[in-house]
């Protein structure tokens, strides 16, 4: 069996990527059989020598193993080019050849995507190590849920789950849920848990989705326009937007949805939401008005710019429209914020 050098994997959501990621260690498992040994590490914390160490040389009892190396596109350039690029290269060059099936690299990059494809940062496409990945077909493209593709995830993971959706239970959902994998999954997840012994939900339990989607965008406003302690839990709110794998993207991804939800609020049609989510879509979408509506896109793609071209990195660029968010809704006035 061939075993690839290296493989690098762009995908941005961090759920579908762990999928992904299960399947590519299924694919290719080492010769005798059995399972790889796993060490994960981040790039967007100070690499051990750990890393360096796992990705050269075999243990004690040659194991073969899995070195995942989560969000890439957060290390350095300098350490991208003058530590990983030669790492990666040795192991695609011939002599190189005899630790493929010990060994086996896989370098995410999570990053967005432009009009279908990956949009990898500028200097990240010149490092040696992407060049020879491009070279050698070890690119592994995962695109991220589109909105047509909504619907097919969630009932997905319903029939994962042994949840039995109606026509209807399944478009109120596919209506509500942003593209999100992770969030898909963690909704579908508690829906799973009222579900009868026919896996079948109680009547209008879709509806409580409504209610924690909402909470996942705009709690962070209400609190820092409400609460008088507003510089302490607006740091808090800002790590934990930040905390774990909930990405950058998948939070503008969801604004953006947002977005659309009040202007079809205000402008029409109407959105297939509960009659509660409704009202609220309405007020808030006429506190904003048309202009402020429009506003939301200008500043989700303004962050979403900022990182992909590399002026910013993914916590800067989050502070930033977090901060024009809580200056949008303070101008549009205190009555309703949603």
């Amino acid at each position: 069996m061939a075993y690839p050098a290296f493989l690098v994997c762009l995908c941005p959501d961090s759920r579908l990527l762990q999928t992904r990621l299960e399947r590519l260690l299924t694919l290719h498992k080492p010769e005798g059989g059995g399972e790889r040994q796993r060490f994960v590490f981040w790039g967007d914390e100070a690499l051990p020598p750990a890393f360096w160490e796992h990705l050269t040389l075999l243990g004690l009892f040659a194991q073969p193993k899995a070195v995942i190396l989560r969000k890439s596109e957060a290390l350095p350039a300098k350490v991208l080019d003058e530590q990983l690029s030669p790492v990666l290269a040795a192991a695609a060059a011939p002599d190189g050849r005899a630790l493929r099936p010990a060994i086996l690299p896989l370098v995410c990059l999570e990053c967005g995507f432009e009009r279908g494809r990956p949009k990898v940062p500028a200097h990240i496409q010149r490092l040696p190590f992407y060049t020879l990945a491009q070279q050698f077909s070890l690119l592994d493209v995962t695109p991220p849920l589109s909105e047509s593709g909504i619907a097919s995830y969630i009932k997905e993971e319903a029939a994962r789950l042994g949840l039995r959706l109606n026509a209807g239970e399944l478009s109120r959902l596919a209506a509500v849920l942003p593209p999100d994998a992770a969030l898909i999954s963690a909704e579908t997840a508690k829906l799973a848990l009222l579900r009868n012994e026919d896996g079948q939900l109680p009547e209008d339990a879709v509806n409580a989705v409504d209610t924690a989607r909402e909470l996942s965008v705009f709690e962070m406003i209400r609190i820092v326009q409400y609460h008088k302690r507003a510089p302490e839990l607006w740091k808090r709110l800002l790590e934990d937007k930040l905390s774990g794998e909930t990405s950058v993207f998948g939070f503008i991804a969801l604004l953006l949805r947002e977005a659309r939800l009040l202007w079809q609020s205000l402008m029409g049609p109407p959105p297939e939401l509960s009659p509660q989510a409704t009202a609220q879509k309405q007020q808030a979408a006429r506190n904003l008005g048309p202009g402020g509506i429009a506003r939301l896109w200008d500043i989700a793609l303004h962050a979403e710019k900022g990182i992909k071209s590399g002026e910013r990195s993914p916590e800067q660029a989050f502070e930033m429209l977090a901060a024009d968010l809580f200056m949008l809704f303070a101008r549009a006035g205190r009555r309703s914020p949603l």
